[in-house]
């Protein structure tokens, strides 16, 4: 399908020789008083601990996340204009390139121009076998984040993190500018554009 700086695979350490504390586990500092209570920071934590855990499976085969959500997004839709697969994964434009670039270098997809003026990428052989190897490894991190909850749990939290995202066409951007009121007593709108930046930017680090 991505999303922060992205740990270096196999790196579980908990504290370094220096007494630096690991980003990874900062409970061994102690007490963090209401972070603990911060949906965002709970966000955050699990977010770090299950994208190790995939940058760890997809290490054999030299990719990363964004990589493998590309490679899903155009096996998915053969042909997908280069800006319409960019614009769907939320990655800023000045990202993207390189990263089709560096796939189209180990031959893992080709760009076929469109009426001289946009690309078409479509997976290679090579491409496809290695999305099948991919993807059987994010099978079993899958597993191995499922075993963590219930399937009911899973559902209701994939729906809730899907609203959290905007993604049902609720954005928690919504909220906020219900509760900037004008003199009016109307909802201040919020920048065009505004939030769609911050979702790329996201995006991009992921």
């Amino acid at each position: 399908m991505g999303y922060n700086h992205e740990p270096e695979p196999g790196s579980r350490r908990r504290v370094a020789k220096n007494g630096n504390v690991d980003a990874l586990h900062p409970e061994v500092a102690g007490e963090f008083g209401p972070l603990t209570e911060y949906v965002g920071y709970a966000l955050r934590r699990a977010q770090l601990q299950v994208f190790q855990d995939f940058i760890d499976a997809l290490d054999e085969l030299d990719l990363r996340p964004a990589h493998f959500s590309v490679l899903t997004v155009i096996d998915a839709n053969p042909g997908v204009l280069q800006s319409r697969a960019c614009a769907a994964l939320g990655i800023q434009k000045a990202n993207f390139v390189p990263l089709l670039d560096g796939l189209q270098r180990r031959g893992l997809l080709r760009r076929v121009a469109i009426d001289g003026r946009a690309n078409g990428l479509h997976l290679t052989d090579e491409g496809r076998k290695l999305l099948t190897r991919a993807r059987r490894l994010h099978d079993r991190h899958e597993r191995r984040v499922e075993a963590t909850m219930t399937p009911l749990e899973r559902k209701r939290l994939i729906a809730t993190l899907t609203r959290l995202a905007g993604l049902d066409g609720v954005s928690p951007s919504a909220g906020r500018a219900a509760e900037r009121r004008s003199p009016s007593g109307s909802a201040a709108a919020p920048r065009r554009g505004s939030v769609a930046k911050r979702s790329r930017s996201a995006t991009d680090r992921a």
